[in-house]
């Protein structure tokens, strides 16, 4: 078990999440969801234009593989982000590193 936060390592954490949450799931869950919606996307795109999607296979297979990186990109850009915040916080506390 983790020993509780300092309370203004804490407060800083909570006012991070409220404009910069971090995010909660792995970056390989990010690009697997990135290869599902956009698999859903091409779905529903070709049912709406009534396009068999079996003879575009191969482009479908290219856009799930760059739609992954995407998604993995998304979470360390999102990551980065709640770090960001997480430090302006600590500053704002009078707790954190200044640069």
């Amino acid at each position: 078990m983790m020993p509780p936060m300092a309370p203004h390592l804490e407060k800083a954490r909570f006012a991070a999440a409220g404009y910069a949450p971090a995010p909660e799931a792995s970056a390989l869950t990010y690009g697997m969801i990135g290869m599902a919606l956009f698999s859903v996307g091409m779905w529903g795109a070709g049912r709406f234009y009534d396009v068999p999607l079996i003879p575009h296979l191969s482009l479908i297979v290219v856009g799930s593989l760059i739609a992954f990186p995407v998604g993995i990109w998304l979470q360390k850009k999102r990551k980065r982000r709640h770090a960001d915040a997480y430090q302006v916080e600590l500053v704002r506390l009078g707790a954190g590193r200044r640069s």
